[in-house]
Protein backbone atom coordinates (compact mmCIF):
# COMPACT_ATOMS: atom_id res chain seq x y z
CA UNK A 1 0.00 0.00 0.00
CA UNK A 2 1.31 3.47 -0.81
CA UNK A 3 2.04 4.65 2.74
CA UNK A 4 1.68 8.41 2.16
CA UNK A 5 -1.67 8.21 0.44
CA UNK A 6 -2.95 5.73 3.05
CA UNK A 7 -1.99 8.18 5.81
CA UNK A 8 -3.67 11.04 3.96
CA UNK A 9 -6.92 9.22 3.19
CA UNK A 10 -7.29 7.44 6.53
CA UNK A 11 -6.29 10.58 8.47
CA UNK A 12 -8.83 12.66 6.56
CA UNK A 13 -11.66 10.18 7.12
CA UNK A 14 -10.70 9.58 10.75
CA UNK A 15 -10.51 13.29 11.52
CA UNK A 16 -13.78 14.18 9.81
CA UNK A 17 -15.60 11.26 11.45
CA UNK A 18 -14.47 12.42 14.89
CA UNK A 19 -15.58 16.00 14.14
CA UNK A 20 -18.99 14.70 13.04
CA UNK A 21 -19.35 12.63 16.23
CA UNK A 22 -18.37 15.62 18.38
CA UNK A 23 -20.87 17.89 16.61
CA UNK A 24 -23.68 15.33 16.96
CA UNK A 25 -22.84 14.84 20.64
CA UNK A 26 -22.95 18.59 21.26
CA UNK A 27 -26.24 19.01 19.44
CA UNK A 28 -27.77 16.09 21.35
CA UNK A 29 -26.97 18.06 24.51
CA UNK A 30 -28.50 21.25 23.06
CA UNK A 31 -25.08 22.81 22.71
CA UNK A 32 -23.46 24.45 19.72
CA UNK A 33 -21.83 21.91 17.38
CA UNK A 34 -18.81 24.23 17.27
CA UNK A 35 -18.01 24.02 21.00
CA UNK A 36 -16.01 20.76 20.96
CA UNK A 37 -13.88 21.80 17.99
CA UNK A 38 -13.46 25.30 19.47
CA UNK A 39 -12.30 23.59 22.67
CA UNK A 40 -9.40 22.05 20.74
CA UNK A 41 -7.96 25.56 20.44
CA UNK A 42 -7.45 25.59 24.24
CA UNK A 43 -3.72 25.12 23.74
CA UNK A 44 -3.71 28.77 22.55
CA UNK A 45 -6.83 30.31 24.12
CA UNK A 46 -6.95 28.48 27.45
CA UNK A 47 -9.93 26.80 29.08
CA UNK A 48 -12.37 29.48 27.90
CA UNK A 49 -12.09 28.01 24.39
CA UNK A 50 -14.42 25.21 25.52
CA UNK A 51 -17.23 27.67 26.19
CA UNK A 52 -17.05 29.38 22.79
CA UNK A 53 -20.21 28.51 20.88
CA UNK A 54 -19.90 30.45 17.67
CA UNK A 55 -18.03 29.63 14.49
CA UNK A 56 -14.94 31.83 14.22
CA UNK A 57 -11.48 31.65 12.76
CA UNK A 58 -9.60 32.06 16.04
CA UNK A 59 -11.28 29.14 17.81
CA UNK A 60 -12.97 26.97 15.18
CA UNK A 61 -10.26 27.43 12.55
CA UNK A 62 -7.45 26.78 15.01
CA UNK A 63 -9.31 23.88 16.62
CA UNK A 64 -10.16 22.26 13.30
CA UNK A 65 -6.64 22.56 11.88
CA UNK A 66 -5.13 21.29 15.15
CA UNK A 67 -7.54 18.36 15.20
CA UNK A 68 -6.92 17.43 11.57
CA UNK A 69 -3.14 17.58 12.00
CA UNK A 70 -3.50 15.28 15.01
CA UNK A 71 -5.67 12.96 12.92
CA UNK A 72 -2.98 12.72 10.26
CA UNK A 73 -0.46 12.10 13.05
CA UNK A 74 -2.56 9.18 14.35
CA UNK A 75 -2.90 7.87 10.81
CA UNK A 76 0.88 7.21 10.86
CA UNK A 77 0.80 4.41 13.47
CA UNK A 78 -2.46 3.19 11.93
CA UNK A 79 -0.71 2.88 8.57
CA UNK A 80 2.21 1.06 10.18
CA UNK A 81 -0.18 -1.38 11.88
CA UNK A 82 -2.05 -2.01 8.62
CA UNK A 83 1.23 -2.93 6.96
CA UNK A 84 2.43 -2.81 3.39
CA UNK A 85 -0.09 -5.16 1.79
CA UNK A 86 -1.93 -3.61 -1.17
CA UNK A 87 -5.15 -5.25 0.10
CA UNK A 88 -4.93 -5.76 3.86
CA UNK A 89 -7.54 -8.05 5.36
CA UNK A 90 -10.56 -6.42 6.98
CA UNK A 91 -9.48 -8.01 10.27
CA UNK A 92 -6.08 -6.34 10.04
CA UNK A 93 -7.63 -2.96 9.23
CA UNK A 94 -10.10 -3.31 12.11
CA UNK A 95 -7.37 -4.36 14.54
CA UNK A 96 -5.21 -1.42 13.45
CA UNK A 97 -8.14 0.98 13.87
CA UNK A 98 -8.95 -0.32 17.35
CA UNK A 99 -5.28 -0.30 18.36
CA UNK A 100 -4.75 3.23 17.06
CA UNK A 101 -7.82 4.69 18.75
CA UNK A 102 -7.01 3.06 22.08
CA UNK A 103 -3.44 4.35 21.81
CA UNK A 104 -4.68 7.83 20.86
CA UNK A 105 -7.09 8.00 23.80
CA UNK A 106 -4.44 6.78 26.25
CA UNK A 107 -1.86 9.26 24.98
CA UNK A 108 -4.30 12.17 24.59
CA UNK A 109 -5.86 11.85 28.03
CA UNK A 110 -3.29 9.90 30.01
CA UNK A 111 0.20 10.91 28.95
CA UNK A 112 0.35 14.37 27.44
CA UNK A 113 0.16 17.54 29.54
CA UNK A 114 -3.37 18.92 30.00
CA UNK A 115 -2.57 21.84 27.67
CA UNK A 116 -1.95 19.38 24.80
CA UNK A 117 -5.10 17.25 25.12
CA UNK A 118 -7.80 17.53 22.45
CA UNK A 119 -9.73 19.67 24.94
CA UNK A 120 -13.08 18.06 24.16
CA UNK A 121 -13.70 17.53 27.88
CA UNK A 122 -14.07 21.32 28.16
CA UNK A 123 -17.23 21.13 26.04
CA UNK A 124 -18.61 17.61 26.48
CA UNK A 125 -18.85 14.96 29.20
CA UNK A 126 -16.25 12.20 29.12
CA UNK A 127 -18.81 9.65 27.93
CA UNK A 128 -19.11 11.59 24.66
CA UNK A 129 -15.35 11.58 24.15
CA UNK A 130 -15.40 7.83 23.70
CA UNK A 131 -17.85 8.25 20.81
CA UNK A 132 -15.40 10.59 19.09
CA UNK A 133 -12.61 8.02 19.37
CA UNK A 134 -14.88 5.24 18.09
CA UNK A 135 -15.84 7.46 15.15
CA UNK A 136 -12.17 8.17 14.49
CA UNK A 137 -11.48 4.43 14.38
CA UNK A 138 -14.35 3.86 11.98
CA UNK A 139 -13.08 6.69 9.80
CA UNK A 140 -9.54 5.31 9.77
CA UNK A 141 -10.85 1.90 8.73
CA UNK A 142 -13.17 3.35 6.09
CA UNK A 143 -10.34 5.44 4.66
CA UNK A 144 -8.07 2.41 4.48
CA UNK A 145 -10.79 0.35 2.81
CA UNK A 146 -11.45 3.05 0.19
CA UNK A 147 -7.72 3.48 -0.35
CA UNK A 148 -7.25 -0.28 -0.80
CA UNK A 149 -10.14 -0.45 -3.27
CA UNK A 150 -8.69 2.44 -5.29
CA UNK A 151 -5.25 0.81 -5.34
CA UNK A 152 -6.81 -2.47 -6.47
CA UNK A 153 -8.55 -0.65 -9.34
CA UNK A 154 -5.16 0.71 -10.37
CA UNK A 155 -5.89 4.34 -9.62
CA UNK A 156 -2.72 6.26 -8.99
CA UNK A 157 -4.36 8.54 -6.42
CA UNK A 158 -7.33 7.19 -4.47
CA UNK A 159 -10.31 9.49 -4.12
CA UNK A 160 -10.55 11.44 -0.87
Amino acid sequence: MARGSLVAVSGLFGGLAAVAALAVSAERRNESPWRPINATSHWIHGRRAGSQSRLDLAHTGTGFVTHMLASFWWALPFSAMVGRSARPTPQRVLAAAVGTTVLAALVDYGLVPKRLTPGWELALPKSDLAAAYVAMGIGLALGASLHGAAVARGQEHPPA
